[in-house]
């Protein structure tokens, strides 16, 4: 299980969580289209029971 937040000056814009890891990618490259430098990406993989970071993305 994932859970994706799109944030945008630290504020969260959308969060969602997919259980399937290529839906969860598919899901992330859709919201890549729509970064800009104020957002950023954040993805949480659920493990031993807790969410856990697993990765960010955002523009340099």
């Amino acid at each position: 299980m994932y859970k994706i937040i799109l944030l945008e000056n630290e504020q969260i814009l959308s969060s969602k969580e997919i259980e399937d890891y290529d839906e969860t990618f598919s899901y992330i490259n859709s919201l890549v289209k729509q970064l800009d430098k104020n957002k950023k990406i954040i993805v949480h993989e659920m493990r031993n029971e807790k969410w856990e970071k697993f990765g960010e993305w955002k523009l340099e």
